[in-house]
């Protein structure tokens, strides 16, 4: 095929007067080059530079008019009709065109010539009256120096105005933005300064948008648990304030109060430290925790006192009632701080704030109790639901309060029985010991890990006697209101005392505790004269005669000894401790019935001595008047 000299040249369209709108230049496009559909990139910048053979609109592609030979008359069959079908499609448009063309043309000139109704669509007739569209010829006018300036000023006052109305529109924007950004960064630092207090801060579950802060203990009771939580909203300033901010009415409290003979000798109210404002979000957070612990501390001592009833604690309204014992009780009453000045003394003062504060730091270790029991391994899973266990809140302190009465008493007690052993000489004295684990061996209770186990723990306290010749006895004594004790119990360390040894003691009651200390003492005092007339030597008389005529213990449980010769008694001595006094009788065996006796006594003011015909005072220790008996004794049956 011989090459073609044909050069293509593009010719540049004429300048126009009047601009081409974009619905008129994609039309002129179509009709010159054919549709968009098959316009390549590389194929313009081939027609740019003129490398692009000139395309003949409407003619067939080579390699088509090649591949159309081969065809089978069934694909030049359906090529054919999707021809037709694309020719009757434009025909259709191109008539379309036309028709609406016709049918403005027919509308425009109705007015003047009343033939060309004819030539219009009844769809048109229909929904335009004839004669309504006319059509003039505007002429250019040239418009004058100062219409122009007018028209200047006008469309530059309009840019102006609508430059300054942008502008407007762009500062109040910028500025809400500013203010919403502050707005948020105010927002978000109350939220880290809540976090960096130490509150916890989450999002509620069924709604994602809503932060809210737990202000409650996670190991109370469901009750309160679910209560200490609550919503964050943001004002319009971008503050943080609560959904249910606390209400102004009083706060309320567990207060305790000691009550003696019908009159409050001693009260305490617990009062939170006000450190920031009334409008702080710290410090309401921080009411709000303290009321629903109070309120809990309440709900869990009102629980306990059910179940402690016969340990003297009652229910009255919203106050418990508690006997501690002795001359006075408790009351825990729920209610507002009371403004009235109330007398009280220094200790019962000392005591309501003890038991007050007691209460709280036992009510915080049962929280963490619960904790270490829910991260231990969980127990097997039943039908029926687990009870709450009562916390243990009024027992362990009651039980500090009763030991600490029960101790004072029976200290008084032994302070009584003590007195006359100074008037009388006798070295025998008792202290008070802390460390009473030795005598309490048998009361071995487990208290869990925390911070307070000492307090659960029954209440002991040691009494040590230093006894003569360097014996000691010891009396414990254990107070808890659980079992195995439900109360006090004493129990005493075994004694060897030379002609007897007395076992381990206890006794359940005060009485019972110093009957057995005054028997003790009295044994203490049989070894005492026991081993002083033995060892001990009578001026003027021999050695020989002296052990001839020994001493034995008879009675001692009774406080007896007695002064044999061959076989025969010939005096007694029989002593008792009783309270407030030591008595030392002495029985001289004259005849077969005949009987004289002497008595001496030693209180805490002195001695004296009682025969059968007077009484008189003495200033004569214990052992002075046994080594005087024991002389006389000795000379008379000399004699």
């Amino acid at each position: 095929m011989a090459e073609s000299n044909a050069i293509t040249v593009v010719v540049p369209p004429e300048p126009s007067s009047r601009s081409e709108d974009l619905q008129s230049q994609i039309l002129r496009v179509i009709a010159q080059k054919g549709h968009f559909r098959n316009v390549t990139e590389e194929g313009l910048r081939a027609e740019i530079h003129g490398k692009a053979p000139t395309v003949v609109k409407g003619a067939i592609p080579e390699n088509e008019a090649q591949g159309g030979e081969d065809d089978t008359p069934q694909k030049r069959q359906e090529r054919l009709w999707k021809r037709r079908e694309e020719m009757i499609e434009r025909l259709s448009y191109a008539q379309n065109e036309i028709l609406c063309a016709l049918d403005f043309v027919s509308l425009l000139i109705s007015k003047q010539w009343v033939p060309a109704q004819g030539s219009m669509s009844p769809a048109l007739k229909e929904a335009v009256p004839v004669g309504t569209l006319s059509g003039r010829t505007l002429k250019n006018k040239t418009l004058s120096t100062s219409s122009r300036r007018l028209l200047t000023s006008l469309s530059r006052g309009w840019r102006s105005e609508g430059f300054r109305s942008a502008s407007d529109k762009l500062a109040a924007t910028s500025s809400r933005l500013r203010n919403d950004a502050e707005r948020e960064s105010e927002y978000w630092a109350q939220i880290a300064n809540l976090t960096t207090n130490g509150w916890a801060v989450s999002r509620l579950p069924r709604d994602r948008k809503a932060i809210g802060v737990h202000f409650g203990f996670a190991e109370s009771a469901p009750q309160f648990r679910d209560r200490g939580f609550a919503l964050l909203r943001q004002s319009d300033d971008g503050s943080v304030f609560l959904d249910r901010p606390s209400s102004p009415r009083r706060r309320t409290a567990l207060g305790v109060s000691v009550i003696r003979n019908n009159a409050k000798t001693g009260y305490f109210h617990f009062r939170t430290a006000k450190g920031g404002q009334s409008g702080d979000i710290n410090q309401q957070l921080r009411d709000m925790r303290d009321s629903l612990f109070e309120e809990e501390l309440f709900y869990e001592v009102c629980r306990e006192a059910r179940v402690a009833a016969n340990q003297g604690i009652h229910i009255r309204a919203d106050a418990v009632e508690i006997e501690v014992g002795g001359d006075y009780q408790l009351s825990l009453a729920y209610g507002p701080e009371q403004e009235d000045d109330i007398p009280t003394n220094a200790e019962d003062k000392l005591i309501a704030e003890f038991v007050a504060v007691s209460l709280r730091l036992l009510l915080s270790a049962a929280h963490e109790a619960n904790l270490s029991r829910r991260s231990q391994k969980p127990p097997p899973m039943t039908l029926k639901p687990r009870p709450g266990p009562e916390y243990a809140l009024i027992r362990p302190v009651l039980a500090h309060l009763r030991h600490k009465a029960e101790a004072t008493a029976f200290w008084n007690n032994c302070q009584a029985l003590l007195r006359p052993f100074k008037q009388a000489g006798i070295p025998i004295t008792i202290e008070i010991d802390k460390s009473s684990a030795t005598v309490f061996d048998s009361l071995s209770l487990e208290a869990s890990k925390t911070v307070l186990s000492h307090v659960m723990l029954p209440a002991k306290t040691g009494f040590k006697v230093h006894l003569t010749e360097g014996r000691i006895f010891e009396v414990g004594l254990a107070t808890f209101l659980g079992p195995p004790l439900f109360g006090s119990r004493y129990e005493s360390n075994p004694i060897d005392l030379g002609y007897c040894k007395i076992p381990t003691l206890r006794q359940e009651t005060r009485d019972a505790a110093t009957s057995s200390l005054r028997h003790m003492l009295t044994l203490a005092l049989v070894a005492h004269m026991q081993e002083a007339l033995m060892t001990q030597g009578i001026p003027g008389m021999p050695d020989s005669e002296v052990r001839y005529k020994g001493w034995t213990v008879t009675q001692p449980h009774n406080g007896e000894l007695s002064l044999y010769d061959t076989g025969q008694v010939l005096r007694t001595l029989q002593v008792a401790v009783q309270t407030g006094s030591i008595v030392l009788k002495i029985n001289n065996l004259v005849g077969a019935t005949a009987m004289e006796w002497d008595v001496w006594t030693w209180t805490s003011q002195g001695a004296t001595k009682a025969s059968e015909v007077e009484v008189e005072s003495e200033r004569r220790s214990f052992d002075q008047v046994v080594l005087k008996l024991l002389s006389v004794l000795l000379f008379a049956g000399r004699a």
